[in-house]
């Protein structure tokens, strides 16, 4: 059983937040069904800032810090997995959705705390079962329909 923090990247800093991570809830809910513990911080909706965003990835010995969002949250990605390494330097950093979907190899290449990428939908299929056994993917493995790759 693994222990699952996804965190809701700030979206549009400018605008008010309006929508509810959909992709990001799907996950959870299939992630619980499996019998791992989740937690969701959607930073976008509180914008309660660093100090918050610190005892949130400090509030628990995380396996897995898990993000996504689309590509004008990258700004906001990248400040999170960088707090979320130095803070919880154990845990899995997971990143997928369109911002890594459209660029997986550059994403990867531009985020080293990133320790797995995840194109397209297919997180929980690919990463949550290996997760339990110790079996992650090396960079390099991909297929056409996700790219996984774990830093050594």
């Amino acid at each position: 059983m693994a222990k699952v923090l996804f965190v809701n990247p700030v979206i549009r800093e400018e605008d008010d937040p309006k929508h509810v991570p959909y992709g990001m809830a799907l996950l959870a809910s299939i992630i619980m069904r499996e019998g791992h513990l989740v937690q969701v911080y959607d930073a976008n909706a509180w914008r309660a800032g660093d100090d918050v965003l610190t005892q949130v990835v400090q509030a628990d010995d995380w396996d897995v810090i898990a993000l996504g969002g689309i590509t004008t949250a990258y700004g906001a990605i990248k400040h999170i997995v960088g707090l979320a390494k130095a803070l919880a330097p154990r845990a899995l950093v997971v990143a997928g959705g369109g911002f890594l979907t459209s660029m997986p190899h550059d994403v990867m290449r531009l985020l080293p705390q990133v320790d797995v990428g995840v194109a397209r939908d297919l997180a929980q299929p690919l990463t949550l079962p290996r997760l339990d056994t110790n079996d992650l993917p090396r960079r390099g493995d991909a297929s056409p329909a996700a790219l996984e790759a774990q830093r050594g």
